[in-house]
């Protein structure tokens, strides 16, 4: 609890002092960020760094692209607008972890006992099997 209300502590002052359209570029941080987190979450078969460099992986390559067409549209490159759009995917690739690492981590564990308790000290099928020295087949 204490991670997610410092969390929203630093989005709501970054996003307080930010400019409109720096709040912009911080949401579209936010959303290219997700979708990079998503899929390095995904081929990463959810390793918590990769998830996080996607997340910021994302939000860079949008931020590069969006500041590129401007330099080629306007004749300005704004590395203010590039560290609010990669400050958005660093938020999303932080609360992404905070949240699913939780639940992850209380699934591991709650595997680990389930599997714990249901180990088989012999073979379940041991039992079922007869033993053949107990049979005695009479011969008339």
């Amino acid at each position: 609890m204490k991670k997610l209300v410092i969390l929203l502590f630093l989005c709501f002052s970054a996003i307080s002092s930010a400019q409109q359209d720096k709040l912009l570029h911080f949401g579209a941080g936010v959303i290219a960020g997700g979708a990079g987190a998503f899929l390095a979450h995904e081929i990463s078969h959810g390793d918590k760094w990769w998830t996080i460099a996607g997340a910021v992986g994302g939000s860079l390559i949008a931020g590069v692209a969006k500041e590129a067409i401007d330099k080629n549209s306007y004749g300005t490159w704004d590395n203010g607008d590039l560290a609010a759009t990669v400050a958005g995917g660093v938020t999303v690739g932080l609360a992404i972890e905070i949240f699913h690492g939780k639940k992850k981590r209380n699934t591991s564990s709650r595997l680990h006992e389930y599997e714990t308790l249901n180990t088989w000290q012999t073979d379940p099928f041991q039992e079922l099997a007869p033993n053949r020295n107990s049979l005695k087949i009479a011969h008339d």
